[in-house]
């Protein structure tokens, strides 16, 4: 028996909806636990960064190694904006503290979009404008170029998981159109997995990631 310690925004009501969904082929031989942080805006304001902060993202940490769990992932997207050399010092020295595996949905999907090779790839955010463009400038820095990208320009996190399914696939098929290879669906409180799937199933040839799919898939008992 494996488990796996999530930390979610507190606001974020799509990981573990979807966590629900999919009970039957992620906890065969998993067992899940859930730290929230507390975050209800996201916006480049001091009191919005602040929501991030070490302490905080500690004390989650701290109370998901109280369950014993055998690995952690921050199924948050925070550190593409913050920056990633802040989040990938954050899980490298969580990881050395804890003695165990510790990531984020954001070096996740980093890593994914290296892997695909692609030199066009879309973004679709449901973000301000600011934020959305930290995490593009902020891609770039890692060699992810983003050739084009839609974002719905919101504030409140709880907001976001409110996108249909159906408005996130009309943006991925937007960038699509516009000659992407690969489009990431990127926050972990939007309902981009089942907009992916929509969309598959008329460009099939084109790679749709998703920020919950790449998560879940870290967690999953064949990761």
């Amino acid at each position: 028996m494996q488990r796996v310690g999530i930390i979610i925004p507190s606001s974020n009501v799509v990981v573990e909806d979807t966590l629900l969904r999919h009970a039957a082929q992620l906890t065969l031989n998993v067992r899940y636990h859930i730290a929230r942080i507390s975050v209800v805006s996201v916006n480049l304001d001091d009191a919005s960064v602040d929501q991030f902060q070490e302490t905080a993202m500690n004390d989650a940490l701290g109370q998901l190694c109280e369950a014993h769990v055998d690995s952690i992932v921050f199924a948050g997207t925070a550190g593409a904006w913050l920056g990633i050399d802040r989040e990938r010092a954050w899980c490298d020295n969580a990881q050395v503290r804890t003695g165990i595996k510790v990531t984020s949905t954001t070096l996740l999907a980093l890593n994914a979009l290296h892997a695909t090779g692609a030199t066009r790839i879309g973004l679709v955010s449901p973000f301000r404008s600011d934020i959305h463009q930290k995490i593009i400038e902020n891609f770039e820095s890692e060699r992810i170029s983003i050739t084009n990208s839609r974002f719905l320009g919101l504030e409140l996190s709880r907001d976001m998981a409110n996108i249909s399914t159906h408005s996130i696939a009309e943006l991925i098929r937007d960038c699509l159109d516009e000659g992407c290879e690969t489009v990431l669906c990127f926050c972990s409180n939007l309902r981009g997995m089942d907009a992916c799937v929509e969309v598959s199933a008329s460009h099939q040839s084109a790679i749709l990631l998703d920020s919950v799919a790449l998560t879940l898939q870290a967690i999953s008992p064949t990761s």
